[in-house]
């Protein structure tokens, strides 16, 4: 019996509740308390929000070449610095002691060549074999670079970016494929350091460890250029691909090989005449030549005993001590730029409407929203990068001011302005109903009474809004929900 109460009284809060409700929906619907929205003009906005890092512009790491004892730390954390100041130095005393002395041994079997007849004539054949040969090895390099940036880069996709793609889906060899895909990195890289090494050679400067280098890179880049041709080989017409282009691909990997075996042949002609052209001449010019080459040698350990910022910036990490023993590759100070910019990484299904140059308004949480900052989009990876397990493309922003307040490793709130239509007529979206490919709105009349009127459609913002093309007027009154409310 109590039980039977108890449900009864269930039932009647049940069936009250339900009447005031539905009392006060007829009764907003009886007082004319509908809400409605007119149109307003202004601007359509599209936007991808994200988070991001601050970041500096530059970074290096710095690790001696060679082992030795650290005897002066130059720099510490947070200090200022700028291109080519030291930053820690090895105990160079002994390398030092060495060098006086072959300068010594220079200097004196120069002046017992000088007292040769004709010494002049044999250093300066010796000199023209050097250029020679330095220019064997510029030849080398700017022919390499040709062989992959013009003639077998064009196979791939992105070519030049981290993750490059044979720009050929050829079924057989997939493991050369991939491969190649994989060396093409590689390839880059050693072009770089090959750049490098060949504009600050001359007479002076160079040593056998230059030359050594350079053969090893032809070397390299040999291999790959074989692995193309195999590659290329393996091409069939398709839909996408003509026989003529295959064909040009094959031909154009052919003058690679053969532009690279030519130049490579060069230097060890060129290495050939310096070495005649060194035993052709007296002993004592033979003795000048090896003094060179060891001057040249302590200079060269000298130089690797000193580390100097390849950069202007500041110094965020020292861990180099006085009298600690540091081995070859061994990071030991790191060097970051005064200047920052953002990194993100976007999600696919955004990245569509991003592109370079797109504008951006940031916040930091370590300011909250007291403080706002403009950016622009400055750089996007052309390959994407997997986050947890999601395809998501790298994106970078350089501020357009700081105001000095950003610090490296700041979390950044990054919205960044993907379209813009000019004085748009708009109204939210929820205002909007569509039935059979039809869409329409809900208008107030005088009457208070809810008319159809159908709209065309334009853009859509990021805040909800959409454009009306066409079919309301800017006096029209549009109901918000109509659902709900109809």
């Amino acid at each position: 019996m109590i039980q039977l109460i108890k449900n009864k009284k269930y039932i009647f809060l049940t069936i009250l509740v339900a009447l005031i409700a539905t009392g006060i929906i007829i009764g907003t619907r009886a007082n004319g308390l509908i809400e409605t929205i007119s149109i307003s003009t202004e601007d359509l906005v599209r936007t991808v929000k994200v988070a991001g890092k601050v970041i500096p512009k530059q970074s290096v790491d710095l690790g001696f070449e060679i082992s030795g004892t650290i005897s002066n730390v130059d720099k510490d954390v947070g200090a200022t610095v700028s291109w080519g100041e030291s930053l820690v130095r090895l105990n160079s005393e002994i390398t030092r002691a060495e060098l006086i002395r072959a300068e010594a041994e220079l200097t004196s079997a120069q002046v017992e060549l000088s007292k040769l007849e004709g010494s002049g004539v044999y250093e300066t054949k010796i000199e023209n074999s050097k250029r020679s040969l330095i220019q064997s090895l510029v030849d080398a390099y700017i022919t390499a670079e040709d062989a992959i940036y013009n003639k077998t880069d064009q196979i791939f996709l992105n070519p030049r970016s981290n993750r490059p793609e044979i720009d050929y889906a050829f079924n057989t060899f997939i493991d050369l494929r991939d491969s190649i895909n994989r060396n093409r990195v590689t390839i880059g890289i050693l072009l770089e350091k090959w750049r490098t090494l060949v504009t600050s050679l001359s007479t002076v400067s160079y040593t056998e460890k230059d030359i050594t280098l350079s053969r090893e890179y032809i070397s390299e880049i040999s291999s790959f250029l074989s692995d193309i041709s195999k590659a290329v080989n393996a091409f069939e017409e398709d839909n996408v691909t003509t026989q003529t282009t295959i064909d040009k691909y094959r031909n154009d990997t052919i003058m690679a090989q053969d532009n690279v075996s030519t130049v490579s042949q060069n230097i060890t002609t060129e290495e050939n005449k310096l070495r005649d052209a060194i035993s052709d001449t007296p002993i004592q010019v033979a003795k000048v030549e090896a003094a060179k080459a060891t001057v040249l040698s302590y200079r060269s350990q000298l130089s690797r005993s000193q580390l100097l910022s390849p950069i202007n910036g500041i110094v965020s990490k020292q861990t180099a001590k006085i009298g600690q023993v540091t081995s070859p590759g061994t990071n030991v100070v790191s060097v970051i730029s005064k200047d920052y910019i953002l990194e993100t990484f976007i999600p696919e299904v955004l990245i569509g409407g991003v592109k370079i140059g797109d504008s951006a308004k940031i916040t930091l949480d370590a300011y909250s929203n007291r403080e706002n900052f403009e950016a622009r989009v400055s750089h996007i990876d052309p390959a994407e990068t997997i986050r947890d397990g999601v395809s998501t493309y790298k994106v970078k922003l350089v501020f357009i001011d700081t105001r000095d307040l950003v610090r490296s490793g700041m979390t950044a709130n990054i919205e960044i302005e993907i379209f813009r239509k000019v004085s748009a007529s708009l109204i939210p979206e929820r205002a909007i109903v569509i039935e059979k490919e039809e869409s329409f709105v809900y208008v107030i009349d005088e009457k208070k009474n809810m008319n159809k009127k159908i709209v065309k459609l334009g853009e859509k913002d990021s805040r909800g809004n959409v454009e009306i093309l066409s079919g309301l007027s800017l006096e029209d009154k549009v109901v918000l929900n109509p659902i709900g409310n109809n």
